[in-house]
């Protein structure tokens, strides 16, 4: 009788067990690659004004929210760990700023601070025990004098981590939805010592500052020199472009009320200026063209404006003109409106 010899020696059998223990154990202890998760981090920021704003001081605050349960749009998932910072840049129209106390939810201790030099705020978490976890919120509050005005949203770029600004960052968030920001500036200032206001309006992108004070003179005008020297705005009205202005814009709407004194609505006349570079002489009231005048060292067309409606044509003259002028019943002040070309104008 034969005996059949066996495939595997001791020692060979001894090693395969040893191997299938050592792959089961393995694949025991490894998470399969379709089951492993990615942590959620979204947050939510938006601002909110306290007061009105536009060349006066205003006040606002900005809430930063960690996406949680119930999820709601903007977030698409709930937050699987804490936020611990956040940092928003300042828009140079709102610069500087002052902040005001910090307020969290529940439980939660944070606190911010301003940093004049790159314009940035931080806002923090005390401890690791103090971030925001999901659903949870901080509200930023703070407070600026905006420069000038624009129709354009100026945006408080928000950026959060899970960690502390005491650690290296780390854990980045992502915002959902749009960045916070505020639109417009108001676009309406008022000069203190005659009560004259200016309004900037129109489909314009940029910003452009408006100030008060000033010489200009359209007395030299033949035919309406001496109208105006008795019937012009009581202050000279400056609108300067910022570096951020679109020179493609749409042309800007310039509005001026003020106390009418018993006055004739229909007898003031606007004087105006615009640089001679980059520019060409505007017709004038009168039907010639604008006078290059020599204003601080630059050289501007100057000239009293006619109306933008052309009753020989039953059209539109071209800007700059006179849009609108009449004596607001309820007010009574008078209101005058230039439509204006991108530029650096000036206007009494």
């Amino acid at each position: 009788m034969s005996v059949l010899r066996p495939l595997l020696s001791r020692r060979g059998r001894l090693a395969l067990l040893a191997i299938s223990l050592l792959l089961i154990g393995a694949l025991v202890a490894a998470p399969s690659v379709s089951g492993a998760k990615a942590a959620v981090k979204q947050f939510t920021a938006i601002i909110t004004p306290n007061t009105s704003s536009g060349g006066v001081p205003g006040a606002w605050t900005l809430q930063v929210k960690n996406c949680g349960t119930p999820v709601a749009a903007p977030c698409t998932a709930s937050s699987t760990i804490g936020l611990g910072q956040v940092r928003i840049t300042v828009p140079l129209q709102f610069r500087p700023i002052t902040l005001g106390t910090v307020s969290a939810s529940p439980g939660r201790n944070w606190a911010a601070s301003y940093d004049a030099g790159t314009g940035r705020i931080v806002a923090r978490a005390a401890t690791g025990s103090d971030k925001l976890a999901s659903g949870e919120f901080v509200d930023i509050p703070f407070s600026a004098t905006p420069t000038g005005c624009s129709t354009s949203p100026k945006e408080f770029t928000t950026a959060g981590w899970g960690s502390l600004p005491t650690n290296p960052d780390s854990e980045p968030f992502s915002i959902v939805g749009s960045q916070p920001f505020v639109t417009g500036l108001g676009c309406t200032f008022t000069d203190p010592a005659t009560g004259q206001t200016e309004t900037i309006s129109g489909d314009f992108q940029g910003h452009v500052s408006v100030t008060f004070g000033g010489n200009l003179d359209c007395s030299f005008d033949p035919t309406f020199g001496s109208q105006w020297s008795q019937f012009h705005l009581p202050t000279q009205v400056n609108i300067i472009p910022a570096a951020d202005f679109e020179p493609g814009s749409s042309p800007k709407v310039s509005t001026s009320r003020f106390p009418t004194e018993g006055a004739d609505s229909s007898s003031y006349l606007i004087c105006f200026a615009v640089p001679t570079a980059g520019h060409t002489a505007f017709t004038t009231r009168g039907g010639g063209p604008a006078t290059v005048v020599n204003i601080g060292g630059t050289n501007f067309f100057v000239g009293i404006l006619p109306n933008c409606y052309n009753p020989t044509t039953g059209g539109t003259r071209p800007e700059p003109c006179v849009s609108e002028q009449f004596l607001d019943l309820a007010t009574d002040e008078i209101v005058i409106s230039v439509r204006m070309l991108p530029g650096d104008p000036f206007k009494k």
